[in-house]
């Protein structure tokens, strides 16, 4: 895949959104209760605190690509369970017209289109999707089959490589 350059002006638009996403999307994990873990080596309060000190010192670096990574990673359980809460708020905090879920639709139909699973993360966003059209009404069994199909193929294709690679040693 062939990656695509941004004139500077338009980098500056990207990089100013990413931030403004990612400074959000740890707010709204500061500000939820439910996102809060303490343990004996470990406060999830201060892990989100130090990570918007990172975006600003990412975002200054002009580091477009890690912020975009890092969103997706910190967006993918609100995208996986469907959290239109976190989505409306994004959208009122950044005024943007975001939908975080569109991304998520549109990974899932390249790969059903292309017919084939290429990677962990493919994988595991068609599991969730089939897991959230198997919870639906009316449930698409359809989209479900075709779905469960390309999991097999992946599941079978990482089984042979693995017997290949201990064949090989």
């Amino acid at each position: 895949m062939k990656k695509e350059v941004l004139s500077k002006e338009a980098k500056a638009i990207e990089l100013d959104k990413y931030k403004a996403l990612l400074i959000a999307t740890l707010d709204y994990c500061l500000e939820n209760p439910s996102f809060h873990i303490v343990t004996s080596d470990f406060d999830s309060r201060q892990y989100y605190i130090n990570l918007k000190v990172q975006v600003e010192e990412n975002y200054v670096k002009g580091r477009l690509t890690r912020l975009k990574q890092w969103f997706r990673d910190l967006t993918e359980r609100f995208v996986e369970t469907k959290d239109s809460k976190f989505n409306d708020y994004l959208k009122v905090r950044t005024k943007s017209d975001i939908n975080i879920f569109s991304a998520y639709y549109i990974r899932i139909d390249k790969i059903i289109d292309s017919g084939k699973i290429a990677n962990d993360n493919q994988f595991h966003d068609i599991n969730n999707m089939v897991d959230y059209l198997c919870q639906t009404t009316p449930v698409n069994e359809e989209r479900i089959a075709v779905m469960n199909r390309l999991l097999t193929d992946y599941e079978k294709r990482k089984m042979l490589q693995q017997k290949w690679r201990a064949s090989s040693k």
